[in-house]
């Protein structure tokens, strides 16, 4: 049995994921251990995305431990990205008890690999930065399988930075499309969807038409 997951407590005792369990309780003596429930989680983060949608009406979970927030749009009615950011961070930790790390960027991959690898200070990215900004992050910031990471090291490719400044071709060749992929969506290059979350209890209606409806008469007398 390995260890799943840990809690900041355990984590500042040197527990890690990935550690089998009975070197942790050698350890940390009456360590408190509970049975992983990966559904459970899934729910639990599903849950927090809906959550969300108090910041932005698109939000979508982001599995194993993550949700994305797009708020194009949004930032000025919360005072602002930082502001928004911090509000974020706040609610959850003191209203939720989830400590988490958030940042803001212009595409995903971006505010993905900022909140991982990036101090918090320097966690709100300013326009058309991102891409300099993950030049200098490792190449464990790009959303790549951790043997991927590895082959890479060994190629001295430490940084985002220089598989963006190496041809294409020949990282194609060795690690197929998915490092292409990777850095294309966190540049901008490649839009990357995300796909809204909707919980059960949304109150919604849809009315269809034969023909779209393009101006306000349209909509018959009572438009406003």
């Amino acid at each position: 049995m390995a260890v799943a997951a840990a809690d900041q407590a355990a984590l500042a005792l040197g527990i890690r994921p990935a550690m089998a369990l009975t070197h942790a309780r050698a350890m940390v003596p009456g360590l408190a251990v509970v049975d992983a429930d990966p559904e459970g989680d899934a729910a639990a983060l599903a849950r927090l995305a809906a959550w969300c949608l108090r910041y932005s009406p698109l939000t979508a979970a982001d599995p194993p431990d993550g949700v994305w927030i797009d708020i194009t749009g949004c930032a000025h009615l919360h005072g602002g990205e930082a502001a928004l950011r911090a509000d974020l961070l706040e609610r959850l930790a003191g209203g939720r008890g989830v400590h988490a790390r958030a940042a803001v960027a212009d595409t995903p991959g971006a505010a993905h690999a900022v909140a991982r690898f990036r101090s918090a200070a320097a966690a709100v990215i300013a326009p058309d930065a991102h891409t300099a900004v993950m030049a200098t992050l490792p190449a464990g910031a790009l959303r790549l399988p951790p043997e991927t990471v590895a082959a890479l090291r060994r190629l001295g490719f430490d940084r985002v930075g220089q598989l963006a400044d190496t041809a294409r071709a020949p990282l194609v060749r060795r690690f197929g499309r998915l490092v292409a992929l990777r850095l294309d969506q966190a540049s901008g290059r490649v839009f990357e969807p995300i796909a809204p979350a909707v919980p059960d209890d949304m109150v919604t209606h849809r009315l269809s038409f034969v023909e779209p409806l393009l101006t306000a008469p349209a909509f018959g007398p009572g438009h406003r």
